[in-house]
């Protein structure tokens, strides 16, 4: 009777079942002469287990010390790296200052004779592609009707 008790414990201690108590009964049956033949290839299992609890740790634990933390550093050149990129990116220069202002009002009448024509253009180019649409648009109108 007590050897099937013995061994239904060692399934539920090998599936992690088991309660302290249990553990305690295994650990005295593997370490007692009376041990089963059939289970003796555990005995060595338990027998190191018993060696190992009564080990203990007698070494001192040596810590790294601190080193000082400095926080500080990634930050300030952060925001030097930014300060820097602002200096460089925001210089303007004279031309970029000078926004297209003529003294002579002739050059002035004259540039924005350009610039309306040139603007004229664009306006006739887009409406030449405006026709195309509206032929398109015909056209669908005729096939759907």
């Amino acid at each position: 009777m007590e050897l099937d008790k013995i061994e239904n414990l060692l399934q539920l201690y090998f599936e992690g079942e088991t309660s302290l108590e249990q553990e305690a009964q295994l650990q005295n049956y593997f370490t007692s002469d009376k041990v089963a033949a059939h289970l003796e290839e555990y005995k060595p299992l338990f027998a190191a287990f018993a060696v190992a609890r009564e080990g203990s740790f007698n070494r001192t634990l040596e810590l790294p010390e601190d080193k000082p933390r400095r926080y500080w550093i990634p930050i300030a050149a952060s925001i030097l790296l930014c300060v820097g990129l602002f200096l460089t990116f925001n210089k303007q220069s004279a031309s970029e200052q000078d926004l297209g202002t003529y003294k002579d009002p002739e050059v002035a009448a004259l540039k924005t004779k350009q610039a309306l024509f040139m603007m004229g253009n664009f306006v006739n180019k887009s409406t030449g592609n405006l026709n195309k649409l509206d032929a398109f648009e015909e056209t669908t109108n005729q096939i759907l009707k």
